[in-house]
C-alpha cells in the first residue's frame, strides 16, 4: 500500500516523518482535507503567518499536490459589497 506524507509549511517547515499508508491518491486527498480541517478547527494556524500550506508527497518525495490556505485582512473597514 502506498505511503503518503503530509508536510506543513507556515513559514516554518514541519516535515511529516511518518506518513500514512493509504489505498490511493483519492484517499490521500481525503485525508489531507480532513487533517487540514482539523487543524483549522483545533487551533488557529494563522497565528504565526497569514498563510500556510500542506504539501503532500509520496514515499519517493515526489510532490503530489498542495493545499494552500490564506487569510487576507483589510487595512481598515471595507464593505463586502465593494469587493464584488
Amino acid at each position: 500500500m502506498p505511503r503518503y506524507f503530509f508536510h506543513i509549511d507556515d513559514g516554518f517547515h514541519l516535515p511529516d516523518e511518518e506518513g500514512l499508508e493509504l489505498g490511493n491518491l483519492e484517499a490521500a486527498q481525503a485525508e489531507a482535507t480532513r487533517a487540514a480541517g482539523g487543524m483549522l478547527q483545533d487551533h488557529d494556524p494563522f497565528t504565526k503567518s497569514s498563510s500556510w500550506q500542506m504539501v503532500v508527497t509520496d514515499d519517493k518525495d515526489q510532490l503530489l499536490f498542495t493545499l494552500r490556505f490564506n487569510m487576507d485582512r483589510p487595512a481598515g473597514p471595507v464593505l463586502y459589497k465593494s469587493l464584488k
